[in-house]
């Protein structure tokens, strides 16, 4: 029941439940996605921008949980209008499949069709699909081993500004992964790369620097790029002679 605390001003609603509230909570949260729904599908029908149909494919995902239908979308916007996100969405969803709760498929894992939509994001307008893409040829578990043709997935992604692009091409380099074995040829990318903060080519950088491949040995450096990093469960102390051991790349 409500009573009224004229001493104080406020009013009890003890009597309502906090499930009443939440089921409320639930209908107005589900009212406002898909008004919006309506409003996204109108503006992608008619616009036909990869941007609008992205994001719409987007709510009937992450907000409406219709799976089935938001990789329509994805798939659709990816072969319609080169819309690269969703070229790399759908790629994801087919790289893991999903499943939902009562147990039903509305996406089949396919690995190789995966492939096919980080190779076509890779290559237009995403160059964050360049690295699974990559990883995928460098693996050899669901397509065919191919080292030369996922060094150049990375190129292009490294070449449109992508920190792991740069990164696992720099890896390709100091690993001989479809170029020659060149430490050298992979500094300029860590450094690129840690410039831009990113911590794991950082690490690298730094552990380059420990061992002096490609560059000359500095412990000074090393330090310097280990505190950069930020990473120090993957470091070692430097042992006082200077011998073996030492951090390693990963």
């Amino acid at each position: 029941a409500v009573v009224s605390t004229q001493s104080t001003g406020f009013v009890d609603t003890t009597g309502s439940s906090s499930e009443d509230a939440d089921a409320k909570f639930a209908k107005v949260q589900r009212d406002y996605y898909a008004a919006m729904l309506v409003e996204m599908k109108e503006d992608c029908e008619t616009y036909r921008k990869a941007t609008e149909c992205h994001e719409y494919a987007k709510l009937l995902i992450e907000q409406m949980h219709l799976i089935e239908e938001g990789f329509a979308q994805y798939v659709k916007n990816c072969k319609e209008f080169d819309a690269g996100a969703s070229c790399h969405n759908a790629g994801n969803l087919l790289l893991r499949g999903a499943k939902l709760p009562d147990g039903t498929i509305p996406v089949e894992r396919d690995v190789p069709r995966a492939a096919e939509f980080y190779a076509r994001a890779c290559t237009t307008t995403y160059p964050r699909s360049c690295v699974p893409i990559a990883r995928l040829l460098q693996l050899g578990k669901h397509l065919d081993k191919d080292y030369p043709k996922a060094f150049e997935y990375l190129k292009i992604g490294c070449q449109k500004n992508n920190n792991d692009s740069c990164f696992f091409l720099a890896n390709a380099h100091m690993q001989g992964m479809g170029t020659e074995k060149s430490y050298s040829a992979a500094v300029p990318l860590l450094e690129q790369g840690c410039s831009r903060g990113h911590a794991r080519s950082c690490h690298n950088l730094g552990v380059l620097y420990y061992h002096g491949y490609g560059v000359e040995k500095n412990l000074d450096k090393f330090k310097e790029f280990n505190e950069r990093a930020k990473i120090f469960r993957f470091q070692k102390k430097p042992p006082e002679d200077g011998g073996s051991g030492g951090p390693t790349a990963h």
